[in-house]
């Protein structure tokens, strides 16, 4: 009941200090928060949410916990995650890449598109097994097949990039710490280019993970960050006069 009522003052608290589009002085960010953020999704994604669905009433069992009970702590609600594919519907990145434990929702969000060319060396994922992922039909393309087959975090640094290879989109997950998102953007930094984008899926999931939100949209590199109550985007525009913008959705 405690957890609830700070939830809901943390969001009175962040829909005062937010704006609408008419408060938007930026046209990068007011291109954003019409076209996208606050632009209807076309798409039907019963499939994706069947998927919720069945992992919410699943009895699999995981390390520390059950598929149940994560999906219902950690995975991303139907309207971020619908944003999720309407950012790659118009911004169209080609090569994405997501860091941290996940369930796969968030993951079928974004290529529901089928328009990205690498979906990648991938990061750490949940651990299970074949027969699991058979009786819970994840997949909803061959890419998303191939997922649960990539390579686990431990292994993402040793993979070599090829020296073309940037990240247009990358998906950090509400799980990863600040030591996972720091370790990865100290040794890909590089990578990202003007017109990267990165979005934390839950910035707000415990007092330390909003506090690296602020570390990260303090770094001079980025230009312009978006808080969405959970989710944050931050950008690297070399065009665009540094500046934070709380957004209402």
């Amino acid at each position: 009941m405690l957890n609830a009522f700070l939830e809901i003052s943390d969001y009175i608290s962040y829909y005062l200090a937010g704006t609408s589009r008419h408060g938007l002085h930026s046209p990068f960010v007011y291109t954003f928060a019409d076209e996208v953020l606050y632009h209807s999704s076309t798409m039907n994604f019963e499939m994706i949410e069947h998927q919720r669905m069945l992992m919410l009433q699943s009895k699999s069992k995981l390390d520390h916990s059950t598929l149940s009970k994560y999906t219902n702590k950690f995975t991303l609600d139907a309207k971020y995650g619908k944003l999720l594919q309407r950012i790659v519907e118009f911004y169209k990145p080609q090569h994405l890449i997501e860091l941290g434990m996940n369930n796969g929702i968030e993951s079928n969000y974004l290529l529901s598109n089928s328009i990205i060319h690498d979906f990648p060396i991938l990061s750490h994922n949940f651990l299970l097994t074949t027969n699991k992922l058979d009786k819970i039909k994840l997949h909803t393309n061959s890419e998303f097949a191939n997922y649960y087959q990539s390579n686990l975090f431990e292994n993402f640094y040793n993979t070599e990039l090829d020296n073309q290879t940037y990240f247009d989109l990358c998906l950090i997950h509400g799980t990863s710490d600040a030591d996972d998102f720091w370790k990865f953007y100290d040794n890909f930094k590089t990578r990202f280019h003007t017109h990267s984008m990165v979005i934390f899926t839950n910035i707000r999931h415990t007092n330390d993970h909003y506090i690296n939100w602020q570390q990260i949209t303090n770094l001079p590199e980025v230009t312009a960050s978006v808080e969405l109550f959970k989710m944050g985007i931050i950008f690297f525009r070399t065009e665009q006069i540094k500046q934070k913008f709380i957004l209402r959705y």
